[in-house]
């Protein structure tokens, strides 16, 4: 090696590097061929589960929309679409700022159409509290809708005025890309189950105090009929006693006059000895 030319090492560096050019080819072939097999296979999973297909590529299904109810109630027809609504598909940060078209009795906000995790929801307006209708509340500030049509209600005021502009921004995480993991599933299997429970037990205490009130009510109405049986016997035992006090009254009179003949013979029994 220490006595090789300089065009022998020339010629050894050149088929070296041909060698390494024909395993960087052949790796470059099998990653290409690899890659055409995975998108084979999910257009075939695809084809065989269309619903399956990502929704969240139709970024209508992931737009804020506001409805509003100017005394009507909640219509398709009255919503507002935020203009300069924006949503960050790499970490799924949505910001948007709404304008009331006219003057407003109830919002609802809508953060999209898929089931979804909710975090990091800040409004513009402390003043307005923004509760979910149909989401579960997690540990710390996220909330999971696990179904279609996820919606907030924007209480907090009694009219929302004509021109009024809301500002949000949260993170939405959609559950459709989980759909298909195992695991996922027997999670939300377990939050849905939790749900369930929680509403019927909801009911429950529903219920318990509706018969609380109702038992209450009885015990208040029982109350008021014993006070009113004690006053009635108060008074019965007031004219009782007057009664009493009158027939004495009439008892001492008549004596009085049934005696007063033998009196006046005894004084004038008295007088004569």
């Amino acid at each position: 090696m220490m006595n090789e030319t300089p065009e022998a090492a020339l010629r050894s560096r050149i088929a070296d590097l041909e060698q390494q050019l024909k395993l960087a080819d052949e790796g470059t072939s099998r990653l290409a061929q690899r890659c055409l097999e995975l998108e084979k296979q999910l257009q075939t999973f695809y084809a065989a589960h269309p619903q399956k297909e990502r929704q969240t590529d139709s970024p209508a299904l992931v737009q804020p929309l506001l409805y509003y109810d100017a005394g009507f109630g909640f219509s398709q027809k009255d919503t507002v679409k935020a203009p300069d609504y924006e949503y960050d598909e790499l970490n799924g940060m949505v910001t948007a700022t709404f304008e009331l078209p006219e003057t407003a009795f109830n919002l609802r906000l809508d953060p999209g159409e898929l089931p979804c995790c909710i975090t990091d929801f800040v409004f513009s307006d402390d003043r307005i509290l923004c509760r979910p209708v149909n989401g579960v509340p997690l540990h710390g500030d996220g909330i999971l809708f696990l179904n279609d049509d996820p919606n907030f209600m924007l209480e907090g005021l009694n009219r929302f005025p004509a021109g009024m502009k809301l500002g949000v921004s949260y993170c939405y995480l959609p559950l459709e890309p989980l759909a298909d993991d195992p695991l996922f599933a027997a999670v939300l299997e377990g939050v849905q189950y939790f749900q369930k429970t929680r509403v019927c037990e909801q009911m429950h205490l529903d219920q318990l105090e509706k018969t609380t009130a109702d038992q209450k009510q009885t015990i208040e109405a029982l109350q008021k009929n014993l006070s009113e049986l004690h006053q009635a016997n108060a008074e019965l035992c007031a004219r009782s006693k007057a009664y009493e006090s009158s027939l004495e009254n009439i008892l001492s009179s008549s004596s009085w006059k049934l005696t007063q003949p033998l009196r006046r013979l005894l004084g004038l029994f008295h007088r004569s000895h």
